[in-house]
């Protein structure tokens, strides 16, 4: 999973990034003032901004591992246009 790291640390400051915002908005004495009724924003559009750097970050590991996959599947491939090996398109030319 080392591969992944850059993903994980992305996932790791945001969430770091979103609680410590949470707790400082909990132990600090903010006053909104005529604001008091966007306060329940305050907390909602972080965790939703949180949220989406979460399923992106799944998604980019996703797409890594599908991609990694493919290469290794795309470099076993059998090449059967050695001459050791004869293929049927090449049975003619090896048998003339």
């Amino acid at each position: 999973m080392q591969k992944y790291e850059k993903y994980k640390t992305i996932h790791r400051i945001s969430y770091i990034v979103f609680f410590s915002y949470l707790l400082i908005l909990a132990v600090g004495n903010f006053d909104f003032g005529e604001y008091t009724s966007y306060i329940p924003y305050f907390i909602v559009v972080p965790f939703l901004i949180y949220c989406t750097i979460a399923v992106s970050v799944n998604i980019l590991i996703r797409k890594e591992r599908a991609e990694n996959y493919f290469n290794k599947k795309k470099g076993k491939e059998p090449n059967y246009k050695r001459e050791e090996i004869p293929a049927l398109s090449n049975i003619n030319h090896v048998n003339q």
